[in-house]
């Protein structure tokens, strides 16, 4: 790829992508390319308009370093300004901050993907609408109908309602049968 390629190509991945409507201050970075592209074209932002011209810039924000394949990658969104730069790809120098807002406009191919995923994700996570209606409904139908293991006995005299469990209830009954029995063979024993 050579020079001139290299800047038609930046210059359509951000003139055509990149939003800098909202932008209001002025950013002026210069890219010097090295490698097989070698040479120096500038990026601005001027009245939340961006252009890409094949000349350097004297008075600019921050100055970057690159090789032109990494420089393309960054312009096209394969590789944030913001990770080639800490990763050692480009080399910055100059004001940070601006060198941040210029990345948060440059459309990021992996984020888009990558949250257009997340976005399915929850989708498919997201019940239908006919089982949602049921999830919402089924803790109502559980409050109003009681527990099938508990029974409510009547009102003692002064007392309050009394839960048992069947497992109480369970253990009355063989109480209750045992002492029947107990209570029938002391009779049988009397009677003999």
């Amino acid at each position: 790829m050579t020079y001139h390629e290299l800047v038609e190509k930046v210059r359509t991945a951000l003139v055509v992508k990149a939003d800098a409507s909202k932008i209001e201050e002025h950013i002026a970075v210069q890219v010097n390319v090295t490698g097989e592209a070698k040479g120096a074209f500038y990026i601005e932002i001027k009245y939340g308009v961006l252009c890409v011209e094949p000349f350097t810039y004297n008075d600019r924000d921050f100055l970057l370093t690159g090789d032109g394949a990494d420089v393309l990658a960054v312009a096209q969104g394969k590789k944030t300004l913001e990770a080639a730069v800490t990763e050692g790809i480009l080399a910055h120098e100059g004001d940070w901050d601006k060198t941040l807002v210029l990345s948060n406009i440059i459309p990021a191919a992996k984020k888009a993907g990558k949250k257009k995923a997340e976005k399915e994700e929850a989708k498919a996570e997201e019940p239908a609408e006919g089982q949602l209606a049921f999830a919402e409904e089924a803790p109502a139908a559980e409050e109003a109908a009681p527990a099938p293991a508990e029974e409510e006995k009547p009102k003692k005299k002064g007392g309050r309602k009394k839960k048992e469990t069947t497992e109480t209830k369970t253990a009355e009954k063989t109480t209750e049968k045992t002492t029947t029995k107990r209570t029938r063979r002391t009779k049988e024993t009397a009677e003999k």
